[in-house]
């Protein structure tokens, strides 16, 4: 199985970064790619993708800066998709680790690498940019 790790860099404040990762309402503003709505269902929730429906808990750890993605991609199967939030002075730095599991084409996992690069970047503006909107 391989792993990709993307770091960027966000002049924000660290707490005020990770509030907003960990709160799941705003994946779909910054995770564009992969996110088209989310939504609570029993106590979970629920992010509609381009390919359908999947079900996705969050594992926050504010001290340590933590924020773990489980995507479940078949009963009984999930998918880590592990980062964290690292001061950096008065910013932040943004570490973000997926894997290529197993029966997922090496193109397929390349085009997750390319998404995930861009997506950090939303996040990066929509996190240095205050918007009224």
């Amino acid at each position: 199985m391989r792993a990709n790790t993307q770091a960027i860099s966000i002049d924000a404040d660290p707490a005020a970064v990770f509030a907003f990762l960990a709160d799941m309402r705003n994946l779909p503003r910054w995770a564009v790619g992969f996110a088209r709505a989310v939504r609570e269902e029993d106590g979970g929730w629920q992010v509609t993708t381009a390919s359908g429906e999947l079900p996705i808990r969050i594992e926050a750890d504010e001290r340590r800066g933590t924020i773990d993605f489980r995507i479940g991609i078949a009963p009984g199967a999930e998918a880590l998709v592990a980062s964290r939030v690292v001061p950096r002075g008065p910013g932040s730095e943004y570490v973000f680790t997926h894997f290529q599991g197993p029966g997922m084409p090496d193109d397929a996992f390349a085009m997750n690498v390319g998404a995930v690069q861009h997506e950090l970047q939303v996040l990066k503006a929509v996190l240095e940019v205050q918007c009224p909107l």
